[in-house]
C-alpha cells in the first residue's frame, strides 16, 4: 500500500510519500517494492477498485501474456466514453484499442525487460499505456492493451460505475492529457522502446577509511576513528554518504557505513578496488562522487550541476614535471606518461565525480593498472619498485580512458591545500 502523501496518513501504509508526488511516483514505488520482494506475478491496483470474485488472479497467472490489465469497453451507466473499441476476442483474452489503468498484471520478466512508469509523464495520465506499448515493442505481448475475458466477473471498479471523485483537479488532469497524449502517441507509433528504471535515482557520495594496512605515504596506519570523517560526512547534502572501511566500527553521524575485507595491498590502489566493487553491487546509484574523507567537504551540493558523460576531477596548482612524481612511480608506464604530460596540470585523485557508470568504469581502469604493473614485475618485464600511491594511475585512466570529457578547476574544488570557501566551488579540498 503506497500512501501518496495523503493529508491525514494512511495506518498501515507499506510506504508514504510525505508530499504528494503523483501516479508515476506512486506506481513506480509499488513495482520497486514488489520486486525487491522477489514477486514474480505483480498487481497493481487503484483504490478505486477490487476483486468480488475468489481467485480473481488465477486467469492473470496462468495467461501466457506477461502484461494485461483489467478493462471495461465504457461507462456501465447512460453517459458514453466511446473512446477505445474491441478489437479481438477468444475464450481466454480480449484485446482493445486503449487501456484502463485501474488494475495492471506484469509478469516479472516484463518489468526486468522494460523496467517501469516514465517519469516523463509528470504527475500521470498515460504512463501505464506507454509501459504496455513498451512491452509490445519489446515482442512480449501479442496485443498492446488486452485483458482476460469475463474479467467484469472478477473486478469492480467505482471508475467503471462514476461512483468516484477524481483525486487530481479537472483542470490539472486536462492538461496533463493534453501534452501527455502528445508524448504518448507519438512514441507508440514510432514504435519506441527503452528501459524506464523504476527506482528513484540516488545520488552517493563515497570515502574510504582503510585502517588494516600502513599509509605508502606516511608510513604509519590511519586510526579507525569515526571523527576523521566528521567535518565530511556533515557536509554532505542531497545524496547518501557512504563510508567503506575495514576496521571502523561505526560511522560518523549521517553516513552509511560498509565493511570492506582487510586486504595486503596498497591502500590507496585498494580504495578504487572497493570502490568499483560496491559501485557494481548499487545500479541504482545515478550519480557518484569518489572522494577523500579527512581533508574534503562539500561546499554547495552539485547534482543539478553535473551533466552525463562529464567526469569530474580534482587537481593541483602544478604540473607532472614533478620531482617527487617522477622519483615514487619509477615503473616505465609511469615513466613514460609523466614525461609525455609534463606541462600538463596534475589531476588529484582525492575527487572524481560523475554517473555511476563512468566512475565505475574509472575505478576499474585503475585497478586493472595497478594488477597489470604488478604482473610486469612479476614476470620481469619492469621490475621497477611499485608506485608509493594513485596519483599517476589517477591520471593515466584520466587522460587516456575520458580526454576532453574531464571536467576540473574552481568550478569543481577549492585551491589544493588553500584552505579556502569559495561562493562557486562544489567541494573544499584542504
Amino acid at each position: 500500500m503506497i500512501d501518496d502523501g495523503s493529508s491525514t496518513p494512511v495506518d498501515n501504509a507499506d510506504f508514504r510519500f510525505e508530499k504528494s508526488r503523483g501516479i508515476v511516483a506512486a506506481k513506480n514505488k509499488s513495482l520497486e517494492l514488489l520486486m525487491d520482494a522477489g514477486v514474480e506475478h505483480l498487481f497493481l491496483w487503484d483504490d478505486d477498485a477490487w476483486p468480488i470474485a475468489d481467485g480473481w488472479w488465477k486467469p492473470y497467472v496462468d495467461s501466457p501474456e506477461p502484461h494485461l490489465s483489467y478493462q471495461f469497453l465504457d461507462l456501465a451507466g447512460p453517459r458514453k466514453l466511446r473512446d477505445i473499441a474491441e478489437v479481438y476476442r477468444d475464450d481466454k483474452h480480449v484485446a482493445y484499442t486503449g487501456q484502463r489503468g485501474l488494475m495492471l498484471y506484469y509478469h516479472r520478466s516484463a518489468v526486468e525487460k522494460v523496467g517501469g512508469f516514465d517519469p516523463v509523464y509528470g504527475r500521470g495520465m498515460y504512463e501505464h499505456s506507454d509501459l504496455a506499448n513498451r512491452i509490445h515493442h519489446a515482442g512480449l505481448t501479442t496485443w498492446r492493451y488486452a485483458d482476460v475475458a469475463g474479467s467484469e466477473k472478477l473486478i469492480y471498479s467505482l471508475d467503471e460505475h462514476q461512483a468516484v471523485e477524481r483525486s487530481v483537479p479537472l483542470a490539472d488532469r486536462q492538461e496533463l492529457t493534453k501534452r501527455n497524449a502528445e508524448i504518448h502517441n507519438r512514441r507508440r507509433d514510432e514504435g519506441y522502446f527503452a528501459h524506464v528504471p523504476y527506482r528513484d535515482p540516488v545520488d552517493v557520495v563515497i570515502t574510504t577509511l582503510l585502517t588494516s594496512q600502513p599509509d605508502p605515504q606516511r608510513a604509519k596506519k590511519w586510526k579507525a576513528e569515526a571523527s576523521t570523517l566528521k567535518a565530511w560526512a556533515d557536509s554532505i547534502n542531497g545524496a547518501r554518504a557512504v563510508v567503506l572501511a575495514d576496521e571502523l566500527e561505526s560511522s560518523p553521524s549521517g553516513a552509511v557505513l560498509e565493511r570492506v575485507p582487510a586486504v595486503d595491498m596498497n591502500v590507496y590502489m585498494r580504495r578504487w578496488l572497493h570502490i568499483y566493487q560496491h559501485l557494481r553491487e548499487h545500479p541504482e546509484y545515478r550519480y557518484v562522487w569518489a572522494t577523500d574523507g579527512s581533508d574534503v567537504e562539500m561546499l554547495h551540493a552539485p547534482w543539478d550541476e553535473m551533466e552525463p558523460g562529464k567526469v569530474y576531477v580534482g587537481s593541483e596548482p602544478k604540473t607532472y614535471d614533478d620531482e617527487w612524481a617522477l622519483k615514487h612511480h619509477p615503473a616505465g608506464r609511469y615513466q613514460e606518461f609523466l614525461k609525455a604530460h609534463r606541462r600538463d596540470p596534475m589531476l588529484n585523485a582525492g575527487l572524481l565525480g560523475g554517473t555511476r557508470d563512468d566512475v565505475m568504469a574509472f575505478a576499474h581502469g585503475i585497478v586493472q593498472l595497478y594488477y597489470d604493473l604488478e604482473a610486469q614485475r612479476f614476470w620481469g618485464t619492469d621490475p621497477a619498485p611499485a608506485a608509493i600511491g594513485d596519483m599517476i594511475a589517477f591520471g593515466i585512466v584520466a587522460h587516456e580512458r575520458f580526454g576532453d570529457r574531464v571536467v576540473t578547476g574552481p568550478g569543481v574544488h577549492t585551491a589544493f591545500r588553500a584552505e579556502e570557501r569559495t561562493p562557486w566551488a562544489w567541494w573544499k579540498h584542504r
